[in-house]
């Protein structure tokens, strides 16, 4: 089986979502709903990527490798911005952690 690859500028958001999901993790607000939601999303974009890719590799005849680039290109597009939205999420989980344990220093209690 061939490998395939994706381009290098979304390799590197791949990452990115990576490192905001393990910090998010770390830091206890992996279960927001919101984040929750933007995984999901990013790993039916990223299966859907990996689907297309594949389909247009193996693709012969003009017509059928015009078509599986461009259903290639929107999984790209698709993926592109189930990155931006998991980093998005995590970024406003993290808000709102802060703010509820700014909240509970205020009221006496323990943060979290």
């Amino acid at each position: 089986m061939n490998k395939i690859a994706i381009p290098p500028d979304l390799a590197g958001m791949f990452a990115a979502s990576e490192d905001a999901y393990e910090r998010a993790t770390q830091e206890g607000y992996a279960e927001n709903p919101s984040v929750i939601a933007a995984v999901t999303a990013l790993k039916s974009a990223s299966t859907a990527l990996r689907v297309a890719n594949f389909n247009r590799m193996t693709a012969k005849g003009f017509f059928r490798v015009e078509f599986a680039t461009m259903r290639a290109a929107r999984a790209r597009r698709a993926t592109r911005e189930a990155c931006i939205n998991l980093q998005a999420a995590t970024e406003q989980a993290a808000a709102e952690n802060r703010l509820y344990n700014r909240c509970l220093i205020l009221s006496g209690q323990p943060a979290i």
